[in-house]
């Protein structure tokens, strides 16, 4: 089944996303909430049934009417599989998930810097890649693509990495295509952060809305194996229920609106103390939890996820900052806005990346858009 990007085409593709949003729907309401006739969805479920894109499950009850059971569907979870890896320069996180999201493998392999700076990412990429082949190849599966993460200003149409202080790039990177004779697979890179994105966009059911992500690392200053640590600050955002990329893709770098010349960090505030072990909030805190809460509330986010550093601190932290949207929102109304921690953990990057892949997989093209292609193609194409 060639997509031809016709309007039936179109169809299909709205159809074949509605049904991996929604595990358990019915051909009724599927009809229902695209506004197509049943005979036209009755005829695409069972061609993408005939494909084994789309499987048959449990069976609901009839309507207060009477009638035939409802029959429910989702997407065949098995029908292949893809990659995710985050790369940064002491280590990487690779996993493997269905297209129901569900982790089949994971693994984490920790380096010296001097690895890093002998492998560089296209080393460590093709590292991780063999675990992932190797792993599906011994499981049966089907691999169909791999994303990656990189904490990088990252231009994910082009495929490049413009610029990375933790990875010791300086000059603008084609990474794709540096490695498209390495990779039989399609390959799609993005910024960290982002990825942490579309990690919880997936577990959510791709419902969220007005998101802050904010990745908080501990990372060398610089490529020597004595420098200093600090921590490194990345935010992604999900606005209106979209990843937002800005202009040049390249939305979510931090500073500290108190930044000097004289300051290391990101913030002007110590990192040392960051960590306390006392629980008691400090400059840090203040002055990071001061900055989401001014994005929060210009913004009006329903949800800030913090992710990448210890249990203790997220939770210091998540009080710190609920305290600063109240007070800076100008309002006698309390603000409701939902603190958590990144539901993966550290393996929030490479499952966001994975994630990224799957989005790209059962996306909408553009009617009017007759060159572009996604991934269903390469499924379709596949049987």
């Amino acid at each position: 089944m060639k997509a031809n990007h016709s309007l039936a085409d179109i169809n299909i593709y709205r159809i074949l996303r509605l049904v991996w949003e929604n595990k358990g729907i019915s051909r009724i309401e599927i009809a229902s909430r695209l506004g197509l006739d049943k005979s036209t969805i009755t005829k695409h479920i069972s061609a993408l049934k005939a494909q084994g894109l789309v499987r048959e499950i449990a069976q609901g009850t009839p309507g207060p009417l009477g009638g035939r059971k409802p029959i429910f569907l989702e997407i065949t979870p098995d029908y292949g599989v893809v990659g995710g890896i985050e790369i940064n320069s002491e280590r990487f996180i690779c996993c493997i998930l269905d297209f129901h999201g569900t982790i089949l493998f994971q693994h984490q392999e920790q380096f010296r810097l001097e690895i890093y700076n002998q492998l560089k990412p296209k080393g460590i990429f093709v590292r991780a890649y063999r675990l992932i082949q190797e792993k599906c190849d011994s499981l049966g599966l089907r691999l169909l693509g791999i994303g990656v993460g990189l904490p990088a200003l990252i231009n994910p149409v082009l495929g490049k990495i413009i610029q990375s202080v933790p990875l010791c790039i300086e000059e603008p990177y084609f990474f794709v295509d540096d490695l498209k004779d390495i990779t039989d697979v399609p390959l799609y890179i993005e910024n960290d952060a982002r990825c942490c994105c579309y990690s919880e966009r997936l577990i959510s059911d791709v419902s969220l809305k007005n998101v802050l992500f904010v990745l908080l690392e501990y990372r060398l200053t610089e490529a020597r194996e004595d420098a200093k640590k600090n921590l490194s600050i990345g935010m992604g955002l999900i606005l209106n229920g979209q990843i937002f990329r800005g202009n040049e893709s390249v939305a979510g770098e931090f500073r500290s609106l108190f930044w000097d010349s004289a300051v290391r960090g990101q913030l002007k505030a110590s990192y040392d103390i960051i960590n306390s072990s006392d629980g008691t909030e400090n400059a840090a805190d203040m002055e990071l939890s001061k900055h989401i809460a001014f994005l929060v509330n210009i913004l009006n986010l329903n949800a800030v996820y913090l992710g990448g550093i210890d249990q203790k601190t997220e939770q210091r932290l998540a009080s710190c900052i609920l305290e600063q949207i109240n007070f800076l929102w100008p309002y006698e109304r309390k603000k409701d806005v939902d603190i958590q921690t990144a539901s993966l953990g550290s393996l929030s990057v490479a499952y966001g990346a994975a994630s990224m892949y799957l989005e790209k997989i059962f996306s909408i093209p553009n009617l009017s858009d007759i060159k572009s292609s996604n991934s269903f193609e390469i499924l379709t194409n596949l049987k």
